[in-house]
C-alpha cells in the first residue's frame, strides 16, 4: 500500500511539474514577442486640394508623404499606432476670363469703381502639414502577412502659398459723378499691363482633419525588420478654406496704383454678383506606400 501511495504522489507531482512548465513556457513565449515596431514610410503620387471654382473641378496633382510611426501590438494580429507625418499637396486652378469690379478711391481721394479684366487666369497652391495619426492595425501570421489599417489624422498647416499668373490683364476706372471711364494712363492704375505674374503669399489655411485607409502585404524579414508595401488613402473630413474675411481677387492700391494687390481664389469673392469663387475646400490623397520596420 505504501509503495502504491509512493508511485501515485510521485505521478501526480509529475503531471503538475509538467503543468507548470507549460505555464511558465507559455509566458515566457508571451513576453518574447515583440511588443513594439517603429517604421519609416514614404507614400505619394496623386493629391489634391479638392475644391470646384464657379462650378469647375480642378486636377489631380503631385503630392508626398514622408513619416515615422510606432505600433504597439495587443495580440499576434491587432495593434494601435501613431507618429507624425509630413504631407506636401498642391491644388491649381484655370479660368478662361475673369472679369470683376469693386467701388474704392483713388490717389487724390476720389470714389470710382475699379474694373479689371484677367484672360487665362492660372492659380497654384502649395500646402505642407504635419499630420498626427491614431490608428488601428490588423496583420495575419506568417512570413508574408496581409495587413489594413485605419484611422484618422490631425493635420496642422505648416506652410501654405498661392501664387498666380494671367495672359493679359486689362484695367479701367469708372468715375460715376462724371459718368466716365477711364482706360488709362498706366500710372494711375488703368489700361492693358499684359501679362501677370504674382510672387508667392501665404493662405493661411484651416487645420485638416482626415480619414485614413491602408492595405497591402507586409513581409517580415530577419533580425526582426519588417518591409510593408501597400495602397493608402486619406480623405479630408472637413472644409479648410482660409478663414479670412473675403477679399478681392485683383484689388486697386491706392498707394502704389500700378503695384496691384492680389487675392487667392479660395478666400476672394466675385463683387459682381456676390459669390465666392470656392465655397468648400477639402483635401484628398491616394497612392503607394512603403514602410521599413524594426520590432522589440
Amino acid at each position: 500500500m505504501k509503495i502504491n501511495n509512493i508511485n501515485t504522489y510521485v505521478g501526480k507531482t509529475r503531471v503538475k511539474f509538467l503543468l507548470l512548465m507549460l505555464v511558465f513556457g507559455a509566458i515566457s513565449t508571451s513576453y518574447g514577442q515583440s511588443k513594439n515596431e517603429v517604421s519609416f514610410s514614404l507614400g505619394g503620387l496623386f493629391s489634391k486640394l479638392d475644391y470646384e471654382v464657379l462650378g469647375q473641378k480642378n486636377n489631380m496633382e503631385n503630392g508626398l508623404k514622408i513619416g515615422v510611426g510606432y505600433f504597439y501590438y495587443l495580440s499576434d494580429s491587432w495593434s494601435i499606432g501613431t507618429g507624425t507625418e509630413l504631407q506636401y499637396i498642391e491644388g491649381s486652378a484655370y479660368l478662361s476670363d475673369i472679369e470683376d469690379a469693386d467701388t474704392t478711391t483713388d490717389m487724390e481721394g476720389e470714389e470710382f469703381e475699379f474694373r479689371y479684366r484677367a484672360e487665362d487666369f492660372f492659380e497654384n497652391q502649395y500646402v505642407y502639414f504635419l499630420n498626427i495619426p491614431l490608428q488601428v492595425q490588423y496583420e495575419t501570421k506568417g512570413i508574408t502577412r496581409f495587413y489594413a489599417a485605419g484611422g484618422f489624422k490631425a493635420g496642422f498647416v505648416i506652410q501654405s502659398e498661392y501664387e498666380a499668373e494671367a495672359s493679359s490683364l486689362t484695367t479701367s476706372g469708372y468715375y460715376k459723378q462724371y459718368d466716365a471711364e477711364l482706360s488709362d494712363p498706366k500710372f494711375a492704375g488703368f489700361g492693358d499691363f499684359g501679362p501677370m505674374q504674382t510672387t508667392k503669399s501665404k493662405l493661411g489655411l484651416k487645420t485638416n482633419f482626415i480619414f485614413n485607409l491602408e492595405t497591402g502585404v507586409k513581409f517580415m524579414l530577419e533580425n526582426d525588420k519588417a518591409l510593408y508595401m501597400g495602397l493608402f488613402v486619406d480623405y479630408g473630413l472637413n472644409n479648410i478654406r482660409p478663414e479670412q474675411d473675403q477679399q478681392n481677387l485683383i484689388a486697386y492700391n491706392t498707394e502704389d496704383p500700378m503695384n496691384f494687390i492680389n487675392g487667392s481664389l479660395l478666400s476672394s469673392e466675385n463683387n459682381t454678383d456676390s459669390t465666392q469663387y470656392v465655397e468648400e475646400l477639402n483635401t484628398l490623397a491616394f497612392g503607394l506606400k512603403i514602410q521599413y520596420a524594426l520590432q522589440f
